[in-house]
C-alpha cells in the first residue's frame, strides 16, 4: 500500500462521522420529520494531486474486475487527455483536440474485446470518439460513420448503455438535444445512428442522464429536468452552472453542481431540483479545501480500498490546479440525514 493510499484511508476513516455544520443549534424539523436542509454543511477532502495543466472535463472509467486499477480521465484546456489512477499517477498522456464536455464508458464492445471509450465535442461542434488502450498506454481516435447530417453540438453526456452500444445526448447550439447511438458494426470506424430529438427550455452546455430524463444546465440559464417528450418537470433558476452530475446518495437521487464563485458543491433533489444543501469541503490530510472547483465528476463504482469502495466525487480546482477527491460515502453522510436513509 502506498503512502498516498494510506493517507486516503485515514482521511476517510476520520471523516466518516462528519455530517453537517449549522452553527450551534440543531436543524429545524420539517413537516415530515426530516431535518431542514438549507444549512451549509462541511466535510473534508479525502485526497488530492497536482495537475500539470487545466482540466476542462473529468470522467471516471472504473474496472469492475480489478477496482484498484480504475481510471480517471481529464480532457485538457489546450487539447488532449491525461489519464490517472486514483493515486494521481499519470498512466497515459495523449494529444488530441480540445473538447467541450466528456462522456464515456469503461467497457465498450469493440472487435470482440472491451475497451474504455471517450467521446467529446470539438471546437467545430463535431462529435469525436477515442479508444483507451491500457496495454500500450495510448488514446486512439476512431472515426464515426453516419449518413445523417448532424447539427453543430455544444456539449455531450452519456445517456444510456446497452449490449453492444452506447447512447449519447448531444446538446445543440440552440434549445435542443439529439440522442445518438454508437456501436461497432465491423466497419472502418464506429457506426453513429441518430435517435430521437428533444426540445430543451434553453440552450444547454452540460447535461447528465437521470433515468429517461435529462438534467441540463447552462452558464446563466439555470438547471432543468426535461422528460423524453420535452416537458420541463423541474427547474432551478438563478444558477451559474458549468458542470452537472447525477448520482444517488443512500437511495436519494441528487444533482451535483460545483460553484467556482463560492467554492461550494450544491446538492439538489434530482426529482424536484429543490436545494438540499450546500457543502463546503475543507482541508484534509495533504488535501487542500475546495476553492474554485470547475470540472466535476462522480462515480458509484468501487475504486478499491476502504476509502473508495462505494465511489468517488472528483473536481478540478482552478485555484491551485489540483484534482481533488472525496469518498462518495463521505458525501452521502454529509448530505443525507441518517433518519432519512
Amino acid at each position: 500500500m502506498t503512502a498516498r493510499r494510506s493517507r486516503l484511508l485515514l482521511t476517510a476513516a476520520l471523516s466518516g462521522g462528519l455530517f453537517w455544520m449549522a452553527g450551534c443549534e440543531a436543524p429545524e424539523e420539517t413537516d415530515d420529520g426530516a431535518a431542514s436542509s438549507q444549512e451549509t454543511r462541511s466535510a473534508i477532502v479525502t485526497g488530492a494531486f497536482e495537475f500539470a495543466g487545466r482540466a476542462e472535463s473529468l470522467l471516471f472509467l472504473p474496472n469492475a474486475d480489478a477496482p484498484w486499477t480504475g481510471l480517471l480521465a481529464a480532457s485538457l484546456a489546450g487539447g488532449g487527455f491525461d489519464i490517472f489512477n486514483v493515486d494521481g499517477q499519470v498512466l497515459i498522456s495523449a494529444g488530441g483536440p480540445q473538447l467541450r464536455g466528456l462522456a464515456g464508458v469503461p467497457d465498450f464492445a469493440l472487435r470482440g474485446e472491451t475497451f474504455p471509450m471517450l467521446f467529446g465535442v470539438d471546437d467545430l461542434g463535431m462529435l469525436r470518439s477515442f479508444v483507451v488502450v491500457r496495454e500500450t498506454r495510448e488514446v486512439i481516435e476512431l472515426p464515426l460513420e453516419t449518413e445523417a447530417s448532424l447539427s453543430s453540438a455544444a456539449g455531450v453526456c452519456l445517456y444510456d448503455q446497452g449490449i453492444g452500444y452506447v447512447e449519447l445526448a448531444l446538446l445543440g447550439e440552440d434549445s435542443s438535444a439529439q440522442l445518438v447511438r454508437i456501436r461497432d458494426a465491423g466497419g472502418d470506424g464506429l457506426t453513429l445512428e441518430p435517435r430521437e430529438g428533444r426540445a430543451l427550455p434553453f440552450p444547454a452546455r452540460s447535461c447528465a442522464a437521470a433515468n429517461d430524463d435529462l438534467l441540463v444546465a447552462g452558464p446563466t440559464a439555470g438547471l432543468s429536468r426535461v422528460s423524453p417528450s420535452g416537458e420541463q418537470s423541474a427547474f432551478a433558476a438563478g444558477l451559474s452552472v458549468a458542470d452537472v452530475a447525477y448520482t444517488e446518495l443512500l437511495g436519494r437521487p441528487v444533482a451535483l453542481v460545483a460553484s467556482s464563485q463560492t467554492g461550494l458543491v450544491s446538492v439538489y433533489d434530482a426529482r424536484t431540483l429543490e436545494l438540499i444543501t450546500d457543502v463546503q469541503f475543507e482541508d484534509g490530510f495533504s488535501a487542500p479545501a475546495f476553492v474554485r472547483p470547475t470540472a466535476l465528476a462522480v462515480t458509484e463504482d468501487n475504486y478499491g480500498g476502504m476509502a473508495f469502495s462505494s465511489g468517488i466525487l472528483a473536481t478540478y480546482d482552478a485555484a491551485d490546479s489540483r484534482i481533488k477527491l472525496v469518498a462518495r460515502e463521505v458525501l452521502s453522510r454529509t448530505v443525507v440525514n441518517p433518519d432519512d436513509a
